[in-house]
């Protein structure tokens, strides 16, 4: 909104919220239960009813800062890093919302070489926690911004993964969602 309006905005549906609040205030049975911006209340594994989204993730506010149109591709940037998706038609100095869904992040303890994806990204785990009977949610940082990732428990603990430690995060570019 670009009229500096406050706008609250009542829903159900989750994706639209990642599309358009700024702040996010979860009410069960008439109770604040939980309250912030949408980019850290969309990390957040604590909560239930975020939690248990299969489409769980982060929304990571981006800028266009360029299109490769010889390789199909457009650079956004983040606070923390950078992505390459496929190209879109935006402006450069667009702000945009890239929604980054828990599933489609994938975890690796030493750089990758010889593969596909173009977006490796360094990050730190800061938590491991449940994301269903076989499943957990690591949760990361990329400099200041937050990433989710769904694991297998068995990835977990096949390498070792614990919070403190610095990992490598794999998103391929086919798999973002634009707000």
């Amino acid at each position: 909104d670009t009229s500096g309006v406050p706008i609250l905005y009542v829903t159900h549906a989750l994706d639209e919220v990642d599309r358009l609040a700024d702040t996010l205030v979860l009410i069960a049975s008439g109770q604040v239960t939980a309250a912030g911006p949408v980019m850290a209340m969309s990390a957040r594994t604590d909560l239930p009813v975020l939690a248990t989204r299969r489409d769980a993730g982060v929304v990571l506010p981006c800028v266009v800062e360029a299109h490769d149109q010889s390789r199909g591709l457009t650079r956004l940037g983040f606070d923390g890093g950078a992505l390459l998706v496929p190209l879109r038609s935006a402006t450069i100095g667009t702000r945009l919302r890239l929604r980054l869904r828990a599933r489609d992040v994938t975890v690796a303890t030493i750089r990758p070489v010889g593969i596909s994806s173009h977006n490796i990204l360094p990050a730190t785990i800061e938590a491991i926690g449940p994301a269903g009977p076989h499943e957990a949610f690591v949760a990361m940082r990329v400099g200041p911004s937050p990433l989710l990732a769904r694991l297998t428990r068995d990835a977990v603990v096949t390498l070792a993964l614990a919070p403190g430690a610095d990992v490598f995060a794999l998103v391929k570019s086919t798999v973002f969602d634009h707000g």
